[in-house]
């Protein structure tokens, strides 16, 4: 079993009996029911596998560092960041196993990696807490679907070998960044792709919102290589031409409001990458944006 470890929030206090900023008003989550639930997975050893720059495993100490001092004031929750180690697999399961805790009370998940193998952990979760109808949705510069042993670049074509009721959309690819393979690997699946230019230029994200609505489920990921280098630096895989702040804001803003929408989890900043923790601090800045946008959880 992966050790758990607690955060303890800190911040800008204006008045303190006045409670309106994260780090005055989350606690730490002992069962409550229908309430958001931050949750870490501190792992790169998924990066590692899959040939990249470790790191990530400090992001979500940093990025609560950030989110700490930001205005909030409602319900808010921290179940502690499960700590990865070389079983990259029993970390993943013992991930499942915390997110289904948080599940099994009608709470929501906000995962923060970790590198993307963070994602495997946060679906064999999702399938402890639900059946049927299951959709995938990934704001990424890459596809994920290497068939080889699990890293952080396997985790799609392990869901989607075994688990017949789920479906793939990922929005956001970089051409250059995703082999022939890869592509031929997706069309086997049948997976609804699209490119950083397909998104900015045709309404593939709204069409993508429509066609998830009919799922019994929604998972959403976030890979913060899906961001262009300038906002986000600190990765395993830099993007030049990736999401500007603006697009992503409104991109996650505009899933969050989806009703069957499970959880969300947010991968790959790595804080020994970055510059002056621009990185941590913009996927501290997207959550916020999530919780701001998600009507009730």
């Amino acid at each position: 079993m992966s050790r758990i470890e607690k955060y303890n929030y800190s911040g800008r206090t204006d008045d303190a009996a006045v409670h309106e900023r994260i780090h005055q008003v989350i606690k730490d989550y002992n069962g409550e029911s229908d309430v958001p639930v931050i949750t870490g997975f501190s792992s790169d050893e998924g990066v590692k596998r899959n040939k990249g720059t470790a790191g990530a495993a400090e992001g979500p100490f940093k990025v609560r560092e950030k989110m700490g001092p930001y205005a909030f004031t409602d319900d808010l929750y921290d179940f502690g960041t499960i700590i990865g180690t070389e079983d990259l697999e029993q970390s993943q399961k013992d991930l499942g196993d915390a997110v289904y805790n948080v599940y099994k009370n009608n709470s929501f998940p906000i995962i923060i990696g970790g590198g993307h193998e963070t994602f495997y952990g946060h679906y064999l979760g999702a399938r402890q807490a639900f059946s049927g109808s299951l959709a995938i949705v990934n704001f990424d510069a890459h596809l994920d679907l290497r068939d080889e042993r699990p890293s952080s670049g396997t985790m799609f074509h392990q869901i989607l070998s075994e688990d017949q009721e789920a479906d793939y959309y990922c929005l956001g690819l970089q051409p250059q960044g995703n082999t022939k393979t890869l592509y031929d690997t997706a069309d086997k699946f049948g997976v609804q792709y699209y490119t950083i230019d397909e998104v900015r230029e045709t309404d593939a994200a709204d069409k993508v919102a429509e066609q998830l609505e009919k799922y019994d489920a929604v998972l959403m990921t976030l890979c913060m290589d899906s961001l262009q280098q300038a906002a986000a630096p600190g990765v395993s895989a830099p993007s030049p031409n990736g999401y500007t702040p603006s697009e992503i804001h409104k991109l996650i803003g505009r899933f969050a409001t989806l009703p069957n929408l499970k959880s969300f989890d947010v991968s790959e900043v790595s804080p020994p990458l970055d510059i002056n923790d621009q990185t941590s601090a913009m996927a501290a800045s997207i959550i916020h944006k999530f919780l701001s946008a998600r009507a009730s959880f």
